[in-house]
């Protein structure tokens, strides 16, 4: 494994400053979209990329993979996730799980909440990706379990500019979000269109 790799790792497993210097996480009322790339790195040095666009609002979610016929809708609200498939104007309902309300905060989509906790400690302050940004170390805690991932956020804290953490013992996640600015979020985007009919897979 990449030596960058293996230093990233130790360091997020060292829950000691959290106990000295957490702080509360940011905002769940965020709004914002990015072209989303995730490549995820095994421990032999494997790599594979994925991308997408991807926007928030406050707790819905809505993805489009690129070269896919599919478009994702998420309401972490409700815990409910609505699959499009455009080409024959119809979508799937499904029921969000624990675990993948879980890997959303992972993500940066959305903020820990109660009765989860979610802390953050500043590691330093610069420029990244061009712009004014703030590393942290994220830790989230959900019955007992703590997840740890590095963030570098914007200024204003509003939106993940990357985010990394280890998705398993041997594979570790790098997301990058590079940000589309002046650009309104339609609220139409996070549900399916009028003429789309709703089918159950079962």
């Amino acid at each position: 494994m990449d030596r960058s790799l293996i230093k990233m790792r130790r360091f997020l497993l060292c829950s000691v400053l959290v106990v000295m210097l957490a702080r509360p996480a940011f905002p769940s009322s965020i709004s914002w979209q990015a072209d989303m790339t995730t490549t995820v790195i095994s421990s032999t040095g494997r790599s594979i990329a994925s991308t997408g666009k991807i926007y928030v609002q406050g707790s819905q979610v809505r993805f489009e993979p690129e070269n896919a016929d599919e478009i994702d809708l998420y309401n972490f609200d409700q815990m409910k996730n609505l699959r499009l498939f455009p080409s024959d104007r119809i979508y799937f309902e499904n029921r969000l799980t624990p675990a993948r309300r879980i890997k959303a905060v992972q993500e940066g989509w959305l903020s820990g909440g109660a009765p989860s906790r979610e802390k953050r400690i500043l590691l330093r302050e610069g420029t990244f990706k061009e712009e004014r940004a703030r590393l942290y170390l994220f830790v989230f805690e959900e019955k007992g379990e703590r997840l740890y991932s590095l963030r570098w956020m914007n200024a204003d804290e509003s939106a993940p500019l990357q985010i990394i953490y280890p998705a398993s013992s041997t594979e570790t996640v790098i997301i990058d979000y590079d940000h589309r600015r002046g650009e309104t979020i339609d609220g139409s985007r996070f549900a399916p269109p009028a003429d789309f009919l709703s089918v159950h897979p079962y």
